[in-house]
């Protein structure tokens, strides 16, 4: 009897732990992913900075957002990209969007991209979000494409969740077609990209070994964290983002900004 009672005081004390590690200890770790990409269509070697899925107001403040920018300057990228969900729900955000405009302002890239999430559009955020990313040197993408210097093509497609985005007219063949959109299950509908870059699933936020992720989003069931290979040559690689949504928790898919280093081959 003793012992079992040991045993159940044990799994009461691992439970308790456990939920202060999902509640408040993931939640506020920021980690640097790295993935390096090799191509002959790419003339010479570039850093991309990849973040996603910050909703403000869910976890992230202004003053967790400015020490998401330090970390990401830290890196010193060529290119710093966005893939949506600025905001959670905007209708209910008390703190000023200024202040967050001002923050991403400090991001220290000569190319700073980003693309509509769901949570961009929905919850009175659709005008928001595109005043905030201007104001932070942003250039915002919707079905429209970016030519670089060195062979690479960065498109931005428009939000999955809210409308129907076309990219077909954007692909180039003669060129490393990157792709920037915020659901990651899009790659299903799409071929001739060479990288495709979402976020949107948080890695499933919740993350149980040998289970997986007990709750996905829609538009990311087949695609939920980390680098995929594709049979037509390419790849999705979908980051676990930054924030929370509805589940204010996180277990085993940490928070993370991601490193891309794009080599010429």
């Amino acid at each position: 009897m003793k012992r079992f009672l040991v045993f159940c005081g044990a799994l009461l004390l691992l439970a308790g732990l456990t939920y202060c590690y999902a509640r408040w200890g993931e939640p506020a770790l920021l980690l640097v992913g790295h993935q390096t990409m090799r191509s002959e269509r790419v003339t010479h070697d570039m850093r991309i900075v990849v973040f996603s899925d910050v909703h403000l107001g869910c976890g992230v403040d202004t003053e967790r957002l400015g020490r998401i920018v330090d970390k990401i300057n830290t890196q010193r990228a060529d290119a710093v990209l966005f893939l949506g969900d600025l905001f959670d729900n905007y209708g209910a955000y008390t703190e000023d969007a200024d202040a967050d405009a001002a923050e991403l302002a400090r991001i220290d890239a000569p190319i700073k991209l980003a693309v509509w999430g769901n949570h961009d559009v929905g919850g009175r955020a659709h005008k928001v979000y595109p005043e905030v990313m201007l104001a932070a040197g942003f250039q915002l993408l919707a079905d429209e494409a970016v030519d670089l210097t060195n062979g690479v093509r960065i498109i931005g497609a428009n939000n999955v969740t809210f409308y129907e985005p076309d990219i077909s007219g954007l692909i180039q063949a003669d060129r490393y077609n990157l792709l920037m959109v915020h659901e990651p299950d899009f790659a299903t509908d799409v071929t001739g990209v060479q990288l495709q870059l979402s976020g949107h699933s948080h890695g499933g936020q919740v993350w149980f070994p040998l289970v997986g992720a007990p709750v996905l989003p829609g538009d990311a069931k087949i695609y939920s964290r980390g680098l995929y290979e594709k049979e037509d040559g390419g790849a999705v690689f979908v980051t676990r983002g930054i924030g929370m949504s509805i589940m204010h928790y996180r277990f085993l898919a940490p928070p993370e900004i991601v490193v891309i280093d794009l080599e010429a081959e």
